[in-house]
């Protein structure tokens, strides 16, 4: 015959504790109820499991060759119990993000080092990449979820407004546009332009924004990364009008920030898939960046509470 769960039990109390009272105790049940129960587990196991010595039960020698595989699985189901807890209480866990790499150098870091100091136990992967590799990253399910930049390609995820800022225009320190306080697409005509490719989101914001102004866009050097731009710019090599995210620390970047006239928003968002469900480490990390991203100074947070937010990241915001 096998011996049950609850026997295990009953032996490993009794061999704990040398006697039927102290185990029933801890078991929570009468002293004949433990009595009755060894005699069913010697007659289970097929041989004596106690002998009375000194005014105890001590083990048998043959209980004893059993006793230590008794107390791995018991204390296996002890470890398996705190990693329950810990599942519940999102302690443990993964979470794979992909971010475009300007959110990735200025919006992603700070929200992950408090949320990592609260939750010191949880990796994180962070994969950079542009936006339409973002989305596809989402809708493949490579990923969690993802931050990426208006505009967005047509998805099938869901998105989730984070922050956002207005386009703005740098320009080499002593240029002659860096004593102004805003310019427009047309003060920049007459300078080598440095700018993004319409199949980029901030090139189609910025090509709108100059057609808005009823002018052409003439590259003059195509790049496709705002930090390029803006290493470009400090080397002389033109003007540019880059997303605000780059210029959000308090560093000195060496070139001259100027406001663009007609304003154009441009939006960090979150990418959340849109069938099944983000696991809870990951939505109380999207929960932080929202909060992060919707305090820093320099932008705008994007969405009022409860506001245009998946009910379940609301919630793990709590």
């Amino acid at each position: 015959m096998k011996l049950s769960f609850r026997q295990l039990e009953v032996i490993r109390a009794v061999a704990l504790h040398g006697g039927v009272t102290a185990a029933a105790a801890e078991l929570r049940v009468s002293q004949p109820a433990v009595s009755m129960m060894l005699r069913e587990c010697a007659a289970s196991a097929g041989f004596p499991l106690f002998l009375r010595a000194q005014g105890r039960l001590q083990p048998t020698p043959e209980l004893r060759i059993l006793l230590d595989e008794v107390d791995r699985v018991f204390k296996g189901l002890e470890r398996i119990d705190r990693l329950v807890a810990d599942i519940r209480d999102a302690s443990v866990g993964s979470v794979v993000v992909a971010v475009t790499p300007t959110l990735a150098d200025n919006l992603l870091p700070q929200a992950v080092a408090a949320f990592r100091r609260a939750r010191p136990r949880i990796q994180i992967t962070v994969q950079t990449m542009d936006n339409l590799a973002a989305v596809e990253a989402v809708t493949q399910g490579g990923v969690d979820f993802g931050l990426v930049l208006t505009p967005v390609a047509e998805t099938d995820a869901r998105l989730v407004p984070l922050c956002g800022g207005e386009l703005v225009c740098v320009a080499p320190s002593g240029h002659p546009l860096a004593a102004s306080a805003a310019v427009t697409p047309q003060d920049l005509a007459p300078y080598p332009l440095i700018s993004f490719s319409r199949s980029l989101p901030l090139g189609r914001l910025v090509e709108q924004t100059f057609r808005e102004a009823g002018m052409q866009r003439r590259i003059a050097l195509e790049v496709n990364q705002s930090s390029t731009a803006l290493a470009l710019v400090r080397a002389g090599a033109g003007v540019a009008v880059i997303d605000p995210f780059l210029l959000l620390d308090d560093r000195d970047h060496g070139v001259a920030r100027l406001r663009l006239e007609p304003r154009s928003v441009v939006t960090a968002q979150a990418l959340v898939p849109g069938e099944g469900t983000l696991s809870r480490p990951a939505l109380m990390l999207l929960a932080a960046i929202r909060r992060h991203g919707g305090a820093m100074p320099g932008v705008t947070s994007l969405v009022a509470r409860g506001r245009n937010l998946p009910q379940e990241i609301e919630d793990a915001a709590q």
